[in-house]
């Protein structure tokens, strides 16, 4: 009977083993420890920030939605008016840093005669894992776990990041940087040891051939105690030569440049770039225009995590109140103009070009923002650089007065 106990035991085990996906991530086969030890990473003074005005960026998108029942469209745009959507937009982002995030409906509110989420909240990642067929499951007592889509239908959003058939926990930001963030906890005192070692100058001992082992171990330690102190006591016979360390950096200087090198790596994990941190030279220009916004590009990334966030929400409130349709969702991002954009802008707009509403839509302004008055004339009506033979006699007429003034106030003045 306990040979058959055993059996049925390690049968369950195996089961378990085939049916769980790991986590490729190679920082947690080495430590083998769980997506926990991302949230220590999170909290990294180098990298809090990074994360903190990444995800404030995102806060500003706004929905824009697009139903064909007008009445459905009025719906949705009034209930993310009153929805917590900063909360959210976070917890999808949250996917990005750990490559996938599990949002839990925890509370659920009437809205205008409907059943619609009230709160959600960022599940912890190191509860949650995929089995074979890539289907997200709660860790419980259960060695296959919880198939929470199927168990808890309408209250579960998974977010994933870059995630693929063979690998659905996604890629995340902090697996990346896990080993710069072990760096910079270790730099300082590394780095200081090192440069002191390394850059301070070294002391040569000579001792007469025949000399015992004993002696010239004695030697040694006198020369480390001279290192230290700077006072030493040799005997008869031996002698003590320095030989000073030149074109060695300081350790101060070394320390600051590694530093700088690992925070740019971070800067450009979640940002896309390391002007931000150029503050003179080269590239300066570069350097103001991403210190204002976070780069586009990056933001498209989790832009995408929002988006697929909140068409799982619209989704759940279609099939909670069994609507007729599932509207589309669009995001837009407030008006955010660098000085090169407008100043380009202003050069169509002065050659007799009128904006379109697709402009001002990529601009980040709403088609209710603006009125596009076709009664206006255009100021240039005709784009022709090409001058006639009359405006060319003008010019040179004018040119001509223009030079003969000259030439009289300049004889006045020598005159003078």
């Amino acid at each position: 009977m306990k040979t058959l106990e055993g059996s049925i035991t390690i049968q369950q085990k195996l089961d378990k083993a085939i049916s769980v996906l790991p986590n490729p991530s190679h920082v947690l086969k080495s430590k083998s420890a769980t997506m926990e030890i991302f949230h220590k990473v999170a909290k990294h003074p180098d990298i809090f920030p990074q994360i903190g005005s990444y995800k404030s960026a995102l806060c500003s998108l706004q929905p824009v939605i697009d139903a064909r029942n007008k009445s459905l469209d009025r719906f949705f745009t009034d209930f993310f008016k009153t929805f917590p959507l900063r909360d959210l937009i976070r917890a999808a982002a949250s996917a990005r840093d750990y490559g996938f995030a599990v949002l839990e409906i925890t509370a659920y509110t009437r809205f205008q005669g409907h059943t619609v989420p009230a709160k959600i909240e960022l599940c912890p990642p190191e509860y949650y894992f995929f089995d074979r067929n890539r289907s997200l499951r709660l860790s419980s007592d259960q060695p296959q776990g919880i198939d929470v889509m199927t168990q808890y239908p309408h209250k579960f959003i998974l977010c994933q990041n870059d995630a693929t058939l063979l690998n659905p926990y996604g890629v995340g930001l902090l697996d990346v940087a896990f080993w710069i963030a072990v760096g910079l906890n270790g730099n300082f005192e590394f780095m200081m040891q090192f440069a002191e070692d390394d850059g301070r100058d070294k002391w040569l001992g000579h001792y007469p051939p025949g000399t015992p082992q004993n002696d010239i171990n004695d030697l040694l330690s006198k020369l480390i105690s001279l290192r230290n102190n700077g006072v030493i006591a040799i005997p008869t016979g031996m002698d003590i030569e320095a030989k000073p360390m030149t074109g060695r950096q300081s350790s101060n200087d070394l320390y600051s440049k590694i530093d700088e090198m690992l925070r740019r790596k971070i800067e450009k994990l979640w940002t896309g770039t390391d002007l931000t941190m150029q503050v003179d030279g080269k590239g300066g220009y570069a350097s103001s225009e991403s210190g204002l916004t976070v780069r586009e590009d990056a933001l498209e990334e989790g832009k995408t995590l929002v988006l697929n966030a909140l068409m799982q929400l619209i989704t759940i409130i279609c099939r909670l109140n069994n609507f007729p349709e599932t509207p589309m969702l669009t995001l837009q991002l407030p008006r955010s103009l660098s000085k090169s954009i407008a100043e380009t802008d202003q050069i169509y707009f002065q050659a007799g070009l009128k904006p379109t509403s697709e402009l001002l839509k990529k601009r980040g302004y709403a088609e209710e923002d603006f009125f596009l008055d076709t009664t206006v004339p255009t100021k240039l009506e005709k784009l022709d650089f090409a001058a006639d033979p009359e405006e060319y006699n003008a010019l040179i007429n004018a040119f001509d007065f223009y030079r003969n003034r000259l030439k009289k106030k300049k004889n006045r003045s020598e005159n003078f």
